[in-house]
């Protein structure tokens, strides 16, 4: 899922939102957020569909399969 943490972060500054931000809404540390955004942990299939939800995106636009 080498593309999810790219899109989350892009997402996520494009948004103009902080990791606090995200971790305030979507109860996920910011510590976690930034590995996912660094693609150095994989997020379980629920973490994703919790970040899809969120930005309003499909899961596979997140995975990079759009």
């Amino acid at each position: 899922m080498t593309n999810f943490g790219f899109n989350i972060k892009k997402l996520r500054e494009s948004k103009g939102l902080s990791l606090s931000d995200v971790e305030k809404k979507l109860g996920i540390t910011k510590g976690l957020i930034s590995r996912y955004e660094n693609n150095l942990v994989d997020p379980s299939l629920s973490v994703a569909a919790k970040f899809a939800e969120f930005y309003s995106v499909s899961l596979d636009y997140l995975v990079g399969l759009k």
